[in-house]
């Protein structure tokens, strides 16, 4: 299957299965006053219960890219495939669960950590999809977007009316982006900072008189700089979105064990 297919198919298939958590959310919204379900006893108790399960086996995706033991258990992608599906139908089972309504404090604070979560974890899915091939493709690499040519002496052979400052600037935003490096070791504004050079750059080199292959050519890499600066500035989100993620969710796990043991022993 080409690959440029196979990225339709995959996104296709995410926005379908998106819609549809959407819709049996509305649907289950719309008929929260019928109270179909309810929580303490009989399809609503279940889908407590099984909620809860699924939302703990979540941890066995980061447990499979820890323990070496586990690595001969299916690929990482396959568990990040079952990781993404478990966050959502998870949760969805828990709203069901909850009738779409607040009960007692402690199932309070277990239902809205879990929506925290879920929604954190929807950031991390888009972020990570951002540093990758797509979701299941492999990491973007800075030195994907470096060059060796020479663009700096096109600037100054193309046109002698130039100012020696804009081919200064390229030279400086170009070393300070190509070395070698992880978007983690800069930070944010390093970054927000370069892309607004670039800004400056790409209207500065169009009121040059260079002809339009060579501007053509040096907006391709000023392209390709920019694509450096949003890739270190989702490297470095993700880095801190991994450092918050951790610790709400044990935030959920203490607070639905809570909830649980109230639940059943008083």
């Amino acid at each position: 299957m080409p690959k440029t297919l196979s990225i339709v198919l995959v996104k296709t298939t995410w926005t379908i299965w998106y819609i549809s958590i959407l819709l049996m959310l509305a649907v289950g919204w719309a008929s929260r006053d019928r109270q179909y379900l309810v929580a303490e006893t009989g399809i609503g108790y279940w889908l407590g219960i099984i909620g809860g399960s699924l939302m703990l086996l979540l941890l066995a995706y980061p447990a499979r890219k820890r323990f070496r033991r586990w690595k001969s258990i299916g690929s990482v992608a396959s568990w990040f495939r079952i990781h993404m599906i478990l966050g959502v139908v998870g949760p969805l089972l828990i709203v069901f669960h909850s009738g779409f309504r607040l009960g007692s404090f402690n199932s309070s604070v277990a239902f809205f950590s879990m929506l925290i979560v879920a929604i954190s974890g929807l950031v991390g899915r888009s972020l990570y999809q951002r540093i990758h091939h797509g979701l299941y493709g492999s990491k973007l690499r800075f030195e994907e977007f470096h060059s060796n040519v020479d663009l700096s002496g096109l600037l100054v052979n193309g046109s002698r009316a130039i100012d020696a400052a804009i081919v200064k600037e390229f030279n400086d935003v170009e070393t300070s982006l190509s070395n070698l490096h992880t978007g983690v070791n800069r930070s944010i504004f390093f970054y927000m900072r370069m892309k607004s050079r670039i800004w400056k750059l790409y209207r500065n080199i169009n009121k040059t008189a260079l002809n339009k292959q060579a501007k053509r050519q040096i907006y391709i890499r000023l392209r390709d700089l920019r694509s450096i600066c949003r890739l270190g500035i989702n490297e470095v989100l993700f880095s801190y979105w991994h450092v918050l993620h951790l610790p709400l969710f044990i935030l959920l796990i203490l607070s639905g064990l809570i909830h649980v043991f109230v639940v059943h022993f008083y």
